[in-house]
């Protein structure tokens, strides 16, 4: 795709769910503030989801006045409710999700956006890394991620792609609005989604010259835990969407 005028190019509301992030969520909404991209076609709405920390008065204090939207869900709803109730609330026909724990890369958003000339794009997936990955377990972790960019752009080949991460996914949000927005009883969202959106006959790009970062986990029991999570999920979702599954003879 050729690289669209700013003239030309769509707004985008950026939703980025938080629970509890206070240690990372203005490195997050920095990175989105920086994104190269015109400021009045850009929205950026932060959902705390009844954080216990400083997650919400960081956001108060330092990004309200820089045009932040913060909403603040009455009970804890967990992060597919959190998106759901950003898109909503969003303004634009473009919606980026991404984790409070996550770092995006200045340029990425233009890159990614070109792919939505083609009317049968649902979902724009990026290239992502570990933010700064130290000790073993992180490098491990960076070089699994790392292939995983050249996989995931086979995939995007093959029209295969299962997951659009929560690291700056890009949707159209008439598109998540007919599939009925994020599976909140689901727990890998961000596979469930994917699959529905193939489901509904759409395609998922991945742009691997559009780099994003994620904080990894530094020690065993929390990747234990986050991969068991995602193990779990992807066998109820294969489950699910048993349908998208061919065989061939």
């Amino acid at each position: 795709p050729k690289p669209l005028r700013d003239e030309d190019l769509p707004g985008v509301s950026v939703i980025i769910p938080a629970y509890n992030e206070e240690e990372s969520i203005k490195m997050t909404v920095g990175s989105i503030l920086n994104l190269d991209y015109p400021k009045e076609k850009l929205e950026i709405i932060v959902v705390d989801d009844c954080s216990t920390d400083k997650t919400a008065d960081i956001i108060k204090r330092e990004f309200s006045k820089k045009g932040v939207r913060l909403l603040r869900n009455r009970k804890n709803g967990g992060k597919a409710f959190s998106l759901n109730r950003g898109i909503k609330a969003s303004k634009f026909d473009i919606i980026g999700c991404v984790d409070a724990d996550s770092l995006v890369d200045s340029k990425a958003l233009k890159i990614m956006i070109e792919d939505f000339e083609d009317t049968e794009v649902g979902s724009v997936t990026p290239a992502l890394k570990v933010y700064k990955p130290r000790g073993l377990l992180q490098k491990i972790q960076n070089a699994e991620y790392l292939l995983n960019i050249f996989l995931r752009k086979t995939q995007g080949a093959l029209d295969a792609i299962h997951v659009t991460p929560g690291v700056f996914s890009l949707y159209r949000k008439d598109i998540l609005n007919e599939i009925g927005g994020f599976d909140t009883g689901n727990i890998a969202e961000d596979m469930e989604v994917a699959l529905n959106i193939h489901h509904k006959g759409y395609k998922i790009t991945n742009r691997i010259d559009a780099i994003t970062y994620t904080l990894c986990p530094k020690k065993f029991r929390e990747l234990y835990k986050q991969r068991l999570r995602w193990y779990r999920g992807a066998l109820h979702n294969m489950y699910k969407y048993l349908s998208l599954i061919h065989i061939s003879e």
